[in-house]
C-alpha cells in the first residue's frame, strides 16, 4: 500500500511541475485557418525573446500555455494580415478573449480574478481609446479624399493632444489611488512621461516586488536614462557633423585603461563608433553581421562599442559571451551620446582614416554594410 501511495504522490508532483502556468485561449471572429504570433521578451533568470507561433483553427480559436515568472507584456501578430495587439501574459493566471484581431478595444474578456479586473479597467478607459480611433478615422477619411494634408495633420495632432492631456489625468488618478494594486503597473506607460518615475516610486513594496516586479524594473531602468539624457542635454551640446572633424572622447575600456578615440586616427583605418546596450536586444542581434564585416576587414576598419546607459558587469558579460572582437568602451553619464546626436540604439558613427564624420546610421540597417562595401573594397 505505501508503495501505490508513493508512486502517486509522485505522480502529482512530476504533474505539478510540468504545469504551465498561464493559459490563453481566445476566437477571432475575423480570422480562420490561420497563425498567432506570439512575442514577448522574459528577462529572468537571463534575457530571452520568445517567439512562439500558435495555429488558428477553422472555428477562430487558438490555445497558448506557459510557464512563466513574472508577468510580460506579449504582442499577438495574426500572420497574414499584420494586425497586432498587446496582451499581458500574468503568471497563475489564464484568461479567455474573443473579437475582431482587427480591434483589441472591442473584445470580451473573461478569466481569472486578474483579468476580470483588467477588463473592467479597460472599460474605463475604453471612452478615450473610441476618440484616438475616431481621430485616427477622420484623418485617413480626409487623405482619401485629397484634402490638405499639412491640415489634417495639424487637426489631428490637436486633437490627440487634447485626448491625451484627459486621458493622462485618469490614468494618473487611477494609479495614485491604487498603489497597492497590481493593475495600476498595466497603466505605468499610459501616463504623461514626466509622471512614470514618481508613479513607479510610490507603488507599494507588494506591487513593486510582485508579478509585474520584471516589467516595472524594465520601465524604471528605461525612463531612468530618459531622466539621465534629459540632464545630460543640459550640460552638453551637439558636436557631430556630418562632413566635420569627429568630436573626440577619452572613455574607460573593458580593461579599466583610458581610451581616447583621437588615438585612432591618421593610421590608415576606418572608425566605426557603435553606440549600444546590453539590454538592446536590436544591437545584440546585430553582432554577427557587425563580426563578419570586422573579419572580412580589419585590416581596414576599426570598431569602437561605447555601452550606453549600461551596468559595468551586464555589459562586460555581454561582450564576453557574444565574443565581439572589437575595442569597448563604457560611457557613464549620457554626456558622450549627447555630443553624438544619437537618437536611437544602435547608432554607428563612419569616421574617415583622418578623423572626418562620414555619415550616422540609425537601427541595424543595410545601408550600414553597403556603405562599409563600397568605402572598404
Amino acid at each position: 500500500m505505501r508503495t501505490v501511495v508513493t508512486f502517486m504522490l509522485l505522480m502529482a508532483m512530476t504533474l505539478s511541475v510540468s504545469a504551465q502556468n498561464f493559459t490563453i485561449k481566445g476566437r477571432f471572429t475575423d480570422v480562420v485557418n490561420d497563425t498567432v504570433l506570439i512575442n514577448y521578451v522574459k528577462r529572468e533568470p537571463e534575457k530571452q525573446i520568445v517567439d512562439v507561433s500558435v495555429p488558428i483553427g477553422a472555428d477562430g480559436c487558438f490555445n497558448y500555455s506557459c510557464d512563466i515568472k513574472y508577468a510580460y507584456q506579449a504582442s499577438l501578430t495574426i500572420q497574414t494580415s499584420g494586425n497586432e495587439s498587446s496582451f499581458f501574459f500574468v503568471p497563475d493566471e489564464s484568461v479567455e478573449i474573443e473579437g475582431p484581431s482587427v480591434s483589441q478595444d472591442d473584445w470580451d474578456i473573461n478569466g481569472t480574478t486578474f483579468y476580470q479586473r483588467q477588463d473592467s479597467l479597460n472599460q474605463l478607459l475604453l471612452p478615450f481609446y473610441k476618440e484616438f480611433a475616431a481621430a485616427k478615422a477622420k484623418y485617413d477619411k480626409g487623405v482619401a479624399n485629397g484634402f490638405d494634408k499639412e491640415m489634417l495633420d495639424s487637426e489631428r495632432k490637436a486633437a490627440n493632444v487634447d485626448i491625451n492631456k484627459r486621458f493622462w489625468k485618469v490614468t494618473h488618478q487611477y494609479i495614485m489611488s491604487h498603489l497597492n494594486d497590481e493593475l495600476s503597473a498595466t497603466i505605468l506607460l499610459r501616463q504623461n512621461y514626466t509622471d512614470i518615475l514618481p508613479a513607479i516610486r510610490m507603488l507599494s513594496p507588494e506591487v513593486r516586488n510582485g508579478r509585474f516586479k520584471d516589467y516595472i524594473n524594465m520601465i524604471e531602468k528605461m525612463f531612468s536614462r530618459v531622466d539621465k539624457e534629459i540632464k545630460a542635454k543640459k550640460a552638453a551640446t551637439l558636436e557631430l557633423e556630418e562632413g566635420k572633424s569627429a568630436p573626440d572622447f577619452t572613455l574607460k575600456d573593458i580593461n579599466g585603461d583610458d581610451f581616447s578615440l583621437r588615438s585612432l586616427f591618421g593610421k590608415g583605418k576606418y572608425v566605426v563608433v557603435d553606440f549600444w546596450g546590453s539590454w538592446c536586444s536590436w544591437c545584440i542581434k546585430g553582432f554577427p553581421k557587425m563580426t563578419e564585416y570586422y573579419n572580412k576587414y580589419k585590416d581596414k576598419l576599426e570598431i569602437v562599442g561605447v555601452a550606453c546607459y549600461d551596468k559595468e558587469d551586464k555589459w562586460k558579460a555581454a561582450v564576453s559571451k557574444h565574443n565581439v572582437p572589437w575595442l569597448h568602451v563604457f560611457s557613464p553619464d549620457g554626456t558622450i551620446e549627447v555630443r553624438f546626436g544619437v537618437i536611437a540604439y544602435p547608432y554607428k558613427v563612419v569616421i574617415s582614416p583622418k578623423g572626418k564624420v562620414i555619415k550616422c546610421f540609425k537601427g541595424e540597417t543595410a545601408d550600414f554594410y553597403k556603405m562599409l562595401d563600397e568605402v572598404l573594397k
